[in-house]
């Protein structure tokens, strides 16, 4: 079994390789700040500490910090009884968002793409397969008289990662489901680096996927 600094590293691998733009951030958030007094094995500074030598410096633009001066990762909460001090840092934590949300560029795209990301996202769940093919993707543009445009709403929304689609290496994939194809990669990292077999049900997804491509 991997141990959970071993998860995490699988993780990390497998979020670089889907977000080859480095748009997404990363933020860890420990929920149980009430049960620090039951680890005697390490404390909460050294758990960041192992974080940052873990996650840095190949993460570093994707990290959002807790503290001002960049040495701490985790956001530490009581989720169960929470006090003054948790719901600051729950305002943090919305803080750093809005100002993730802010550094995107608004863009206006046509109604009819929203009403196909949710055709897409209704078709894999009523045939329970988190990958379709362009063919598919193409009918389903076609019924909401999306002729020309189905391309550039698939690449709208795997730029926010919604959705995932490759056109230079898998021109006839489109996963709706990116945990699949992250599921797929850590699958691969842990079968390569720690000699782990592949037996999740994702195979199947992945077989598709090379099939399809």
């Amino acid at each position: 079994l991997l141990t959970n600094k071993e998860i995490l590293q699988c993780c990390a691998q497998a979020t670089q390789t889907v977000d080859q733009d480095g748009d997404s951030r990363l933020l860890i958030v420990g929920t149980h700040r009430d049960l620090e007094h039951q680890c005697s094995d390490e404390t909460r500074d050294d758990k960041n500490v192992q974080l940052l030598e873990l996650l840095t410096p190949s993460m570093e633009n994707t990290l959002v910090y807790s503290d001002m001066d960049g040495s701490e990762l985790i956001f530490p909460l009581n989720t169960k009884t929470p006090e003054d001090s948790d719901k600051q840092i729950v305002k943090n934590l919305h803080k750093s968002i809005l100002s993730i949300k802010r550094r995107m560029k608004p863009t206006d795209i046509p109604l009819r793409w929203l009403m196909f990301n949710r055709e897409l996202q209704a078709l894999s769940s009523k045939t329970k397969v988190d990958i379709l093919t362009f063919e598919q993707c193409r009918e389903v543009a076609l019924r909401l008289s999306m002729v020309d445009d189905t391309e550039a709403a698939i690449l709208f929304f795997s730029d926010l990662n919604v959705i995932l689609y490759y056109p230079s290496i898998l021109p006839n994939v489109v996963f709706t489901n990116p945990q699949s194809l992250l599921n797929i990669i850590t699958e691969i990292i842990k079968h390569i680096v720690y000699g782990i077999n592949c037996t999740q049900p994702s195979d199947a997804v992945f077989v598709r996927a090379r099939r399809e491509g």
